[in-house]
């Protein structure tokens, strides 16, 4: 429990450091993590004996994180980052299908769809959806907000809001499951209960409204919708992780975060939140722009 503690306490130094700091040593610390979560994503296909493609799934999550930095030091508009990410994830997964009929011709005991499903969802899972933590920390919807003891890009405001809704979504769902919870939610992961669920689901709807409504400037229905999708996509993203780890028959996907298990197993939440909240604010953005 100490050696949990302290990490904890570490790893929230390091966040807001690395948040604050934004640039390039956020943009670096994103593309390190998404290597590394492919790495134990890799390790636990293999612990099962399948093969995920290096060329396709690792050196696509590469160019994918890379492709979402890059958009925001040469000041390209968001749209053009978003078609070049869209066409880099089409592209590699065409090339996986050839990749994996390549490996399948000279080597055996290789199951060419499997391997190529799971190389393709690599990618994906850790190319295309930490891609969008950048895109979101770099979101340019609003103006900077001044909270008196410093002054916050609109994009920085936008991820604290969503951290924050993310571990009120599992703050919330530990404390009262383990209080109440009677009811299993799911067979994926016995532990959860359905009550520790809706509690969960209800303490971070509140949190992420009440931040959208103080902090990014939105309405009441707009905040509300940033926290229903939150609050829906959270459990999610943690689910998913859970059922891949337990097809895999593997507790955790990797030991870098003593205590904590890997990267996979503690941004499983954010992988998700990230990318939709990202796609709500565009469309709070679109919405503005033909509001009268």
């Amino acid at each position: 429990m100490l050696t949990r503690i302290i990490t904890g306490l570490v790893g929230i130094a390091a966040a807001i450091a690395i948040i604050t700091k934004g640039g390039v040593v956020f943009s670096g610390a994103v593309l390190l993590l998404a290597l590394v979560g492919w790495h134990e994503y890799h390790k636990m296909a293999a612990s099962k004996g399948y093969h995920v493609y290096p060329l396709t799934s690792g050196l696509g999550s590469l160019l994918i994180v890379s492709m979402a930095a890059l958009g925001y030091y040469v000041e390209m508009e968001q749209v053009f980052v978003l078609a070049f990410i869209t066409m880099l994830t089409a592209l590699f997964a065409l090339f996986g299908a050839i990749e994996g009929l390549w490996r399948h011709c000279h080597r055996e005991g290789e199951n060419w769809l499997v391997d190529t499903a799971l190389s393709v969802w690599g990618m994906i899972y850790c190319g295309l959806l930490f891609a969008h933590v950048i895109l979101l920390r770099t979101f340019d919807g609003g103006p900077h907000i001044d909270l008196g003891f410093r002054v916050f890009e609109y994009g920085e405001i936008c991820l604290w809001v969503v951290l924050l809704g993310t571990w009120a979504s599992d703050t919330f769902a530990y404390i009262f499951g383990r209080a109440f919870g009677k009811t299993p939610f799911c067979r994926v992961s016995p532990k959860k209960s359905f009550e520790g669920a809706v509690c969960g689901f209800v303490g971070c709807f509140i949190t992420v409204m009440v931040l959208s409504l103080f902090y990014l400037g939105v309405s009441l229905w707009q905040a509300c919708l940033m926290g229903a999708a939150v609050a829906f996509f959270a459990p999610v993203g943690d689910l998913v992780e859970s059922i891949i780890k337990r097809s895999f028959e593997i507790k955790d996907s990797g030991n870098i975060f003593p205590g904590h298990g890997g990267v996979l197993d503690r941004f499983d939440s954010l992988l998700f939140t990230a990318p939709v909240v990202y796609y709500v604010l565009l469309f709070i953005s679109i919405f503005r722009m033909f509001e009268f």
